[in-house]
């Protein structure tokens, strides 16, 4: 790639990697959280540009149409190359690439950074070294990356992120990453039949008996005996639905019950259905039933 300026870098998920080349800075009313090893970041991004930059983990972004996007990377042999699109686009950019990023129209801008860590913990057989076998892909289109997004976007308008919502939104990223976007043919392995019985049960149990905590998709991956990719999909297969999905469904089953005891308070049910403060509570209790919870009770 062309040496005019200074190589932009980001070292850690603690550093925002969203920020790096970036100019001008970020909109107001953003959304970026950092986890241990992976990191989000959306928002109704205005026409900017991200200068010449190199991220040490994976990079995946999703721009909403009408978006209107250039681009500038160092292909797989080292030439440049460059790419124009409109519309649902996507870009897959592997550690260390360097590349320039035009944002020419305001829209919905999502970014998703997965350290290789993440692919080793979350991800049943993924190559050693996710970065290597990468090959970036800037500028495609894929409905399905486009589609986690959306759901990742409007999951983030509310304010309250769960973490098993974004691990689950990360893993399915990844594991489609090394599906579609690899050099390398996976292992296969059969996920055909769901979880079985006896998985089921202690999974299902743990969720009833770990309500009112936090839950991630690690801790049911555990209980399972399974890797969290296959996790999300054996758990489909079984119950018709994602985990995250399921655990609100238990969440607001619980709530239903406990607004029925006019002697608890909503801070009270809202700590004993899990959720992180009565306005996440709130939010979640609209959401899925359309009144809030006061008007839920007083409905009673």
């Amino acid at each position: 790639m062309r040496n005019l300026r200074p190589l932009n870098a980001a070292h850690s998920m603690g550093n925002k990697q969203f920020l790096v080349g970036l100019k001008p800075g970020p909109p107001v009313g953003y959304v970026s959280r950092d986890y241990a090893d992976y990191s989000l970041y959306t928002a109704e991004q205005h026409r900017s540009i991200w200068e010449r930059h190199v991220h040490d983990c994976t990079q995946i972004t999703v721009a909403l149409s009408p978006a209107h996007v250039r681009g500038e990377w160092q292909g797989a042999h080292g030439q440049l190359e460059h790419r124009e699109l409109y519309g649902d686009m996507v870009w897959i950019v592997p550690p260390g690439v360097p590349h320039v990023i035009h944002f020419d129209r305001p829209a919905t801008l999502v970014h998703l950074y997965l350290t290789e860590a993440f692919f080793q913990n979350m991800v049943e057989n993924a190559p050693a070294q996710v970065g290597g076998c990468l090959v970036p892909s800037l500028l495609v289109r894929d409905p399905f990356l486009v589609e986690l997004a959306k759901m990742l976007h409007r999951e983030s308008l509310d304010g309250h992120l769960s973490t098993m919502f974004t691990q689950s939104v990360a893993t399915l990223t990844a594991t489609h990453l090394i599906r579609s976007y690899s050099n390398r043919a996976p292992a296969h392995t059969s996920m055909k039949g769901g979880l079985g019985s006896g998985r089921e049960r202690r999974v299902l149990s743990y969720i009833e008996e770990h309500l009112s905590t936090s839950i991630t998709l690690q801790d049911l991956a555990r209980v399972a005996a399974v890797s969290p990719n296959y996790l999300i999909t054996l758990f489909q297969q079984s119950i018709g639905m994602t985990p995250h999905k399921y655990v609100v469904q238990m969440r607001m089953e619980r709530a239903y019950a406990l607004l029925k005891q006019k002697e608890l308070s909503l801070l009270e049910i809202a700590q004993r259905c899990g959720f992180q403060d009565q306005s996440q509570f709130t939010t979640v209790f609209r959401r899925y039933s359309g009144r809030t919870p006061g008007h839920f009770r007083r409905s009673l």
